[in-house]
């Protein structure tokens, strides 16, 4: 398993003679721990990733802790954190990759490149990175990952710390202690305006064409499908359960609750239930009364094949109470 822990590139360390990206930080320079006394750097790992080879990778991908997400002016700007960074909030250590809530706090789908800093102090201590407080480099068994990870026996050849050594606790997923400071974000991410909508936006998309339903009768929603349609995607939002819920470990990409499915037009009717093995395509798998889309549940040409001509598609949804972030609030961190 990747582990990674690291600020990007640009992200401003505080220092006794004001902040300085990261990158320029040299061993033996001091910065400001989070009791105020200056500690000199002891070593910096350092590691680049191209975007190619870790495309999907949410492991690595950077995650934007955004300007003000945490309160005013915390963090100062938009920090960008690798996914096992923690940050030091109420006390304890919170890994960002447990604070993901799809509206100030992100992570990016896409890069170019990344490349990652981080900083060891004699000890594991809290530093200030772009106005937050965030953890120092602690062996967790991960030092050659950096791409100068050999560096460090070299310079301390008789050296052997204890690893896995934290300042402070760091939560684990399960925690009650992480639930409420999620619901404290999420409470922060709403008074700034990051809304949630019921309405999932429901709609086909059809050979690239955009149909909206021509009738909704309550959880049935029917559309018109021309002749001659190829591959049918049943398209909406999408929403990450954890990053709606604080208290959901949900961390599926739902869209829309479908219980069935039905195609007809004057001659034939086909009828396809949540259990089918043809929902498969951009569909989660089947549970009791219902089967999850991913936003775009995709429909083959085969179950179209049948069909002469224009034929009717009822979409049939199960009860849900998912929310979503329309688009307009969301943020991307690439």
């Amino acid at each position: 398993m990747t582990v990674i822990a690291c600020y990007c590139r640009g992200t401003l360390i505080l220092t006794p003679a004001g902040e300085v990206p990261v990158e320029e930080l040299a061993i033996g320079d001091r910065i400001v721990a989070l009791a105020g006394e200056e500690r000199p750097i002891r070593w910096i790992g350092y590691r680049a990733y191209d975007g190619r080879f870790i495309a999907g990778n949410r492991q690595v991908l950077p995650i934007c802790v955004t300007a003000d997400a945490m309160a005013s002016g915390v963090p100062a700007r938009d920090l960008y954190l690798s996914p096992e960074h923690s940050l030091w909030i109420d006390g304890v250590l919170v890994q960002a990759k447990h604070l993901v809530n799809g509206a100030t706090i992100v992570q990016a789908d896409g890069i170019d490149r990344v490349e990652y800093f981080h900083v060891e102090l004699d000890e594991h201590d809290v530093i200030f990175a772009d106005g937050a407080a965030a953890e120092t480099f602690v062996d967790c068994d991960n030092r050659l990952m950096f791409a100068n990870g050999a560096e460090y026996a070299r310079l301390y050849p008789s050296e052997d710390r204890a690893r896995w050594q934290f300042c402070a606790e760091r939560l684990e997923w399960d925690s009650d202690e992480l639930t409420d400071i999620r619901a404290a974000l999420a409470w922060r991410a709403a008074a700034l305006g990051h809304d949630l909508d019921p309405d999932p936006d429901l709609h086909l998309i059809v050979d690239g064409e955009i149909i909206r339903p021509e009738a909704a009768n309550g959880r049935r929603h029917r559309f018109t499908v021309p002749a001659g349609a190829g591959e049918i995607e049943i398209a909406s939002f999408s929403s990450v359960p954890t990053e709606i819920e604080p208290a959901s470990r949900d961390v599926r990409r739902l869209g829309v609750p479908v219980e069935r499915i039905v195609l007809h037009d004057a001659d034939m009717q086909l009828e396809i239930g949540h259990g089918s093995e043809a929902l498969s395509n951009g569909f989660h798998a089947a549970e009791p009364g219902h089967r999850w889309t991913d936003g775009r549940g995709r429909l083959s040409a085969a179950l179209l094949a049948p069909f002469a001509g224009p034929l009717t598609l009822d979409l049939c949804l199960a009860p849900n109470a998912l929310h979503y972030r329309p688009p307009s609030h969301l943020r991307s961190a690439a």
